[in-house]
């Protein structure tokens, strides 16, 4: 891709990421375009569909804001911590950008990002189990949904959310697990 192609998705992207943050997807795509100091046309060549452009929000914000998480959680040799800090940093980077977390909710763009994001999710949760810090029948699919709960949270109790971290935290320990959990989807 050329320099100016690159810096033109570059900025469609922005000004979409901006949008997306005031108002979440519905913005009209001719107004990302003008944003970003290009022609709908060009808007529409980088990105054919208005999901294509909004997965490419998610993904740009999920590698600047969830990646390093993940990979600071990863190498944190603490299973605990790491749990914790995949948890606390999640869901503040979707509660100071509500916006976001309006695109996951449909879940079409999720899927290329939740396979990329699955693994190290996952070797940090398995690393839990292993030192007993965390009950046996949590699993990576569980992650999005506390997040999502722990958003949800803040925006009842703004500031406060971290009190049902902390008991959310503590409802993940072995000890809090006196009935197993139902299959996820009933």
């Amino acid at each position: 891709m050329r320099a100016d192609a690159r810096r033109n998705r570059a900025g469609i992207v922005a000004a979409a990421r901006a949008a997306v943050a005031e108002g979440g997807g519905e913005v009209p795509l001719e107004q990302i375009a003008s944003r970003a100091q290009v022609t709908a046309r060009t808007l529409f060549r980088h990105f054919p569909t208005r999901d294509d452009l909004l997965a490419a929000v998610l993904d740009d914000y999920f590698a600047e804001r969830v990646e390093p998480v993940l990979l600071r959680a990863a190498a944190d040799p603490d299973p605990h911590r790491a749990m914790v800090t995949v948890l606390t940093e999640s869901a503040t980077a979707f509660v100071e950008h509500p916006g976001m977390l309006t695109l996951i909710d449909g879940g079409a763009l999720t899927g290329g990002i939740a396979t990329r994001y699955r693994r190290p999710l996952a070797e940090v949760l398995s690393r839990a189990r292993l030192a007993g810090v965390v009950r046996a029948d949590v699993t990576p699919d569980d992650f999005p949904c506390l997040v999502t709960m722990l958003v949800a949270s803040a925006r009842h109790a703004p500031g406060g959310w971290s009190r049902y971290l902390a008991l959310l935290v503590d409802s993940l320990s072995p000890e809090a697990a006196r009935t197993p959990l139902p299959p996820a989807g009933t």
